[in-house]
């Protein structure tokens, strides 16, 4: 640990993804020394933008600022020069190599709110039960719904709650930056105190002052912001002394992360098929199937995307690369498969600080976002996308989820009369 650290510290920030570093700069903007610890070589967590397989950027992570005028990431990456797309997408516009007909397409959106009216009635009833159960028996397109859903929430609709999925606001108004959103997130890091490589082993939070122990050494603070994922929170990572209360516990485990991977394709020069940003449904004829993006974000690649179960075993199978080349070969011929030049998937289930994509409530947990966001002893906080009701899932809720934390342990440092500094740099 660096030797210019004070004997004990305001907060210490358990992990440098959208809500960590949101968090520690509220928390440094009201005058207190907040100090980040990260397990990853770096920040971001699953907001993560890479340039190294094709030499352009490729958000391996999220990839929209959903809610779009609204979301405060929009703001700050503007602020930051970054170039926001003000044009959300439009989605499913092809299945296999069909364009969606004006009728088709009235009666797949007819489709679409007649089941979301079935969860939302489920939901205000107050039916905290499987999306699957609720869901019209008639309804038509029902196997082009269960797979949206896999790609939506990452999970599929006998594991989505109901409750869950109607608390969510959602404006579908999504836009994206083609300097990559995890590009956005990670510029947040800028002033900001952080260690990398320095996973959270233990929290002990046992007396008035929390020690936080690490392979680096321990880091002694006031108070905790724990942002680490529910999953591998739920893997005793990092361990709790004493436990935490029944209800975190129960929280930890019944929100658990959907699953949603990437195959970046790069196909040879004059090989890519269609003109500009097409998104296409590969069949609607099986939930094992694929959202596919030609050019995401204007770039030249193509972009297979799988949710839920289906995505899950492709990749404890290692079949992402295959299933991605096999869909691309029944959408545009065999002849596109010749031309491939090189791919690159994305692994969440494996990632040892994720075992995951983004936040999807058990049936019957949806009540345990509010819990989870509650402190423990006004020393021990939490934060992340798993927190808010209405945001999970997206870097707009790890904000939100981020300044609620921060601005609850001020008010406990406030209490404890700890001096507020005239403030950091970091904006």
């Amino acid at each position: 640990m660096p030797t210019t650290q004070p004997a004990v510290l305001d907060a210490c920030i358990v992990g440098a993804g959208a809500a960590g570093l949101v968090a520690a700069r509220e928390l440094a903007r009201s005058g207190f020394t907040a100090h980040v610890i990260e397990a990853r070589e770096r920040v971001g967590g699953r907001a993560w933008t890479d340039r190294s397989p094709f030499g352009v950027p490729i958000d391996r992570g999220c990839a929209w600022l959903h809610n779009a005028p609204d979301n405060p990431w929009t703001a700050y990456a503007r602020a930051a020069g970054f170039p926001v797309v003000e044009r959300s997408p439009d989605w499913q516009r092809y299945i296999g190599r069909t364009p969606l007909s004006p009728e088709r397409r009235r009666r797949w959106e007819a489709t679409w709110q007649r089941a979301e009216d079935a969860i939302h009635a489920a939901g205000q009833a107050g039916r905290d039960v499987p999306v699957s159960t609720v869901l019209p028996a008639d309804l038509e397109f029902r196997t082009l719904f269960d797979a949206s859903m896999t790609w939506a929430m990452g999970v599929d609709t006998d594991a989505l709650s109901t409750l869950d999925y109607a608390t969510y606001d959602d404006t579908d108004v999504n836009w994206a930056v083609p300097d990559g959103l995890g590009s956005v997130v990670a510029s947040a890091a800028a002033g900001l105190d952080v260690v990398l490589g320095c996973p959270a082993v233990e929290i002990d939070w046992s007396g008035d002052v929390v020690r936080v122990s690490t392979p680096k050494g321990t880091l002694e603070c006031r108070a905790v912001v724990v942002t680490v994922p529910t999953t591998v929170l739920a893997q005793g990572t990092p361990r709790f002394s004493p436990a935490l209360p029944h209800g975190h516990e129960e929280a930890v485990h019944g929100l658990t992360l959907g699953v949603a991977n990437k195959v970046f394709v790069e196909v040879a020069p004059g090989a890519m098929p269609l003109e500009g940003t097409i998104h296409l449904v590969a069949s609607d004829a099986t939930t094992r199937t694929a959202s596919v993006t030609v050019r995401p974000a204007g770039h030249e690649l193509i972009q297979v995307f799988f949710g839920g179960a289906y995505a899950r075993e492709l990749e404890e199978k290692g079949a992402l690369v295959a299933a991605a080349r096999d869909e691309l070969a029944g959408l545009f011929g065999t002849d596109l498969r010749d031309q491939i030049r090189r791919t690159s998937a994305t692994a969440w289930l494996a990632d040892p600080w994720a075992r995951g994509s983004y936040s999807a409530a058990r049936p019957g947990f949806a009540r345990c976002r509010a819990i989870l966001a509650a402190p423990v002893a006004d020393r021990v906080f939490f934060a992340g996308e798993a927190c808010p009701p209405t945001m999970y899932g997206a870097i707009h809720g790890a904000w939100a989820s981020g300044v609620d934390a921060a601005r609850r342990v001020a008010a406990t440092l406030d209490r404890l009369g700890v001096t507020r500094s005239s403030g950091s740099s970091a904006r």
